[in-house]
């Protein structure tokens, strides 16, 4: 999942007064997890946590964050040296 805003997720922290430390204790985190989310240092986190943080700021999880598609694993093919350094 992606953070939309790190600055609506601080605001919404801050309207149910929690600390980073409280709402990192509530979603099993640490306080560095939440203040690197709140500083937009940390875009991307897991379906769970994103769940467990709107869940704790009583907000519907899309008003905070996008679900990402899984990225496609693209194979490469094995190439012998000859072309490589040809």
């Amino acid at each position: 999942m992606k953070l939309k805003d790190p600055l609506a997720l601080r605001r919404w922290r801050k309207q149910k007064r929690y600390t980073q430390r409280e709402l990192g204790m509530l979603v099993r985190r640490s306080h560095t997890t939440i203040y690197a989310l709140e500083a937009g240092k940390l875009r991307t986190i897991s379906e769970d946590l994103a769940v467990a943080i709107a869940a704790r700021l009583d907000v519907p999880w899309d008003e905070l964050f996008v679900a990402e598609e899984a990225a496609p694993v693209l194979s490469i093919a094995a190439h012998s040296d000859s072309q490589l350094t040809a």
